[in-house]
């Protein structure tokens, strides 16, 4: 099975340096391993490409910086489709643990070729202090909640996905930070792919570094802003185009703007309801066209 990472990374080369060190020290090996650079200052790109001249087998590329969507989206679509079956993404604050791989190959080789091809695995990460980040379930209102049953998201850091799955869909690139995941894997879901939980695959965070460290508006931080924005376009896209219910569409938009307004005035921040609809970029969901999965993987495939 040919497992292939796909690094981000921004302004963090010791982080990046740490992240390929444990995915080349893997018990398993990577069989490619790409570096998707968005940092902006060029003596960081020329260190970064230091980093990863050390490192045999791994690819670095600039990325478009355009947000961590597109940034994914830069790593995956330089892999090769046709010499790479399952894809893992990995930020340059993660450390796989050196049976990551192994696990991987371990677990997918239990599931029948024609179902491996539509399965996406999810293991467990781990933060500097020490809680952990387990396989999970959206709720109505957007929120990530545990789940004993079967996951309907992942631990990105701790996941594996079908290749072939990223040349029929991409990561959405309309969300510039936060729960991008989640809108990922309602997609993966609708077109019949299944999720599987494996404890075994874990993952360590490095770094509490933010690169979302702007200033934000009154209590709320710029961090809390794109993820409330970010749960707004969702909720919407999910209940608009994904799974198409008016009524529960309605709902969610009410149940949203009643408690983040409420949110907002108890942080002292309510000036910031402009900022989170310019953030949430929802007009474009109205915009555009849903294109059918079969005229999707057409185009892909006329390309």
């Amino acid at each position: 099975m040919r497992i292939a990472a796909c690094i981000t990374t921004r302004n963090r080369s010791k982080q990046l340096n740490d992240c390929l060190e444990a995915l080349w020290n893997s018990t398993v090996k990577p069989h490619s391993v790409v570096v998707s650079d968005d940092s902006q200052d060029f003596e960081v790109q020329q260190i970064n490409r230091e980093v990863v001249k050390k490192y045999p087998g791994t690819t670095y590329i600039t990325g478009p910086r355009r947000g961590v969507c597109a940034n994914r989206n830069n790593a995956v679509n330089a892999t090769s489709a046709l010499e790479t079956d399952f894809v893992a993404f990995v930020d340059d604050d993660i450390c796989v643990e050196p049976d990551f791989i192994a696990n991987a190959v371990e677990r997918y080789s239990q599931i029948p070729n024609e179902q491996r091809k539509y399965t996406i695995l999810t293991g467990t990460s781990t933060s500097t202090q020490g809680e952990k980040l387990l396989p999970s379930k959206l709720t109505f209102r957007g929120y990530f909640c545990a789940t004993e049953g079967t996951p309907e998201t992942v631990v990105i850091h701790a996941a594996l996905f079908p290749r072939q799955f990223f040349s029929q869909e991409q990561w959405d690139e309309d969300i510039y930070f936060g729960y991008e995941d989640a809108e990922l894997c309602l997609r993966a879901i609708k077109y019949g792919y299944k999720i599987i939980s494996c404890l075994k695959l874990q993952v360590n965070e490095k770094s509490t570094d933010s690169v979302l460290n702007e200033p934000g508006i009154g209590g709320v931080s710029n961090y809390e802003l794109h993820i409330e924005a970010a749960r707004l376009y969702i909720g919407i896209k999910r209940y608009k185009n994904l799974f198409p219910n008016p009524v529960k569409l309605l709902a969610f938009l009410t149940i949203y703007f009643v408690h983040m307004s409420g949110y907002l005035l108890k942080r002292g921040a309510i000036q910031a309801w402009p900022e989170i609809i310019r953030r949430s970029r929802i007009h474009l969901l109205w915009e555009q066209k849903e294109v059918p999965q079969s005229e999707a993987v057409s185009s892909v495939i006329v390309s």
